[in-house]
């Protein structure tokens, strides 16, 4: 099934992104919707997180809208350790008062 997987998804790159982004905090970069996010995104995550993802993935629920709550809840931790390990930089500047002339 994994190669029948990474199949699917790689044959889905050339269908375009349409309003789908990267899942990363701030990421505006367009991305298939069979993929969690863009490249360098991707390979930031934790190895654990990433194969959490993509062993719960199921071809094509990007298209009928239902992901399994396995899945859920690994996109979910993938943001919650985003947030823990990679804050936006407004974040910081806001707590330091910079930039607020």
């Amino acid at each position: 099934m994994s190669g029948h997987k990474a199949d699917y998804v790689r044959g889905q790159a050339p269908l375009g992104a349409g309003n789908h982004h990267c899942h990363w905090t701030g990421c505006a970069a367009k991305v298939p919707p069979a993929m969690w996010g863009c490249r360098k995104h991707w390979y930031m995550l934790p190895p654990a997180i990433r194969d959490r993802i993509w062993r719960t993935f199921r071809p094509g629920q990007e298209i009928t809208k239902t992901p399994s709550a396995e899945y859920v809840a690994a996109a979910r931790e993938a943001r919650d350790w985003i947030a823990a390990n990679h804050p936006p930089q407004c974040a910081a500047a806001d707590l330091f008062g910079v930039g607020h002339g």
